[in-house]
C-alpha cells in the first residue's frame, strides 16, 4: 500500500502469497545458478590450461619419439656394419639382441635401491661417496653469491633410503624451515655432513651411525620444488664440494 503525504488517494496492490514465494525461489535459483556458473567456468579454465600443457608435452614426446626412431635406425646400421666387418675378418662374433619391451620395462616403476660408492681407506670418519642413488640436479656453488648453493642436490624418488657416508654422531635431527626434515652428523672434531628435505628421519640426536647405515628416507619437505636430497660436507663449518672429498681426504 502506498500512502502519500498530502490528501491524495491511497493506492494499494494485492500480491498473492504464492507470487512472493515464487519470486524468492527464482532469486535463490538465480543465485545458485550464478555460483555454479563460476565454479564450472573456473573448472573449464583449469581444464583448458591443462589441455595446452598436455598438447605441449605431447609435441615434445613426438619429437623424442622421432629421435629414438632415428637412433634405432642408426643402431641397426651399426649392427650391420659390425656384422660385415666380423664376417670379412673371419671372427665369430654376434652383437647381443636388444630385449623386448616387456623385459626392458619390467623394472620401470620399481624404486632403485640406494648404493654407497666409497673408496677403501683407513679413516672411516671421513665422508666418501654419495649417500643416495639418483642424479645430480644442482651442483655445488659458493663462488657466486647470487647462486649460492653449499651442497649438491640429488634427485630421487620419495622414500629412497639415505645412507651415512662415514661413521659419526647425530647432532641435529628435526624440522628446519629451509631444509625440512634435516639431519646433521658430526664425524670428527672438524667434519660434519648435512642431509636435507627428508620424508622421515630414522635416527635421533646422540645416535652413533656406521658407514652405509640407513639414517633417513628422502622426501620433499621444507623449501623444495621436487623430491630430492640436499647433501653437504662441511670442514670447520665451511662447505666443501661433496664430489671432491677424495682429494680433500688426501689433504686431511
Amino acid at each position: 500500500m502506498f500512502i502519500p503525504d498530502g490528501a491524495e488517494a491511497r493506492h494499494g496492490y494485492r500480491v498473492r502469497r504464492w507470487v512472493i514465494k515464487a519470486a524468492v525461489a527464482a532469486a535463490i535459483v538465480l543465485l545458485v545458478g550464478q555460483v555454479l556458473f563460476f565454479v564450472f567456468y573456473a573448472d573449464v579454465l583449469r581444464r583448458a590450461a591443462q589441455t595446452d600443457k598436455l598438447a605441449a608435452e605431447n609435441e615434445q614426446l613426438r619429437r623424442y619419439q622421432y629421435k629414438v626412431q632415428m637412433l634405432q635406425e642408426s643402431m641397426e646400421q651399426a649392427r650391420e656394419i659390425v656384422r660385415q666387418i666380423t664376417e670379412i675378418a673371419g671372427v665369430e662374433y654376434k652383437l647381443p639382441e636388444l630385449p623386448d619391451d616387456s623385459t626392458l620395462f619390467a623394472q620401470w616403476n620399481q624404486p632403485a635401491s640406494a648404493i654407497l660408492n666409497r673408496a677403501v681407506g683407513p679413516d672411516l670418519s671421513w665422508p666418501a661417496g654419495l649417500p643416495i642413488q639418483g642424479f645430480i640436479s644442482q651442483d655445488f656453488e659458493i663462488e657466486d653469491s647470487s647462486h649460492y648453493h653449499p651442497g649438491i642436490d640429488i634427485a630421487c624418488a620419495e622414500g629412497t633410503p639415505v645412507l651415512a657416508v662415514a661413521i659419526g654422531t647425530v647432532v641435529f635431527a628435526e624440522y628446519d624451515s629451509t631444509y625440512g626434515l634435516l639431519l646433521v652428523i658430526q664425524h670428527n672434531d672438524s667434519v660434519s655432513t648435512l642431509y636435507g628435505h627428508n620424508e622421515e628421519l630414522l635416527v635421533s640426536v646422540g645416535d652413533q651411525v656406521m658407514v652405509g647405515s640407513r639414517i633417513a628416507l628422502s622426501g620433499n619437505t621444507g623449501k623444495s620444488t621436487a623430491p630430492h636430497l640436499h647433501y653437504e660436507v662441511r670442514v670447520h663449518d665451511e662447505p666443501i664440494n661433496p664430489l671432491e672429498t677424495e682429494y680433500e681426504e688426501e689433504q686431511h
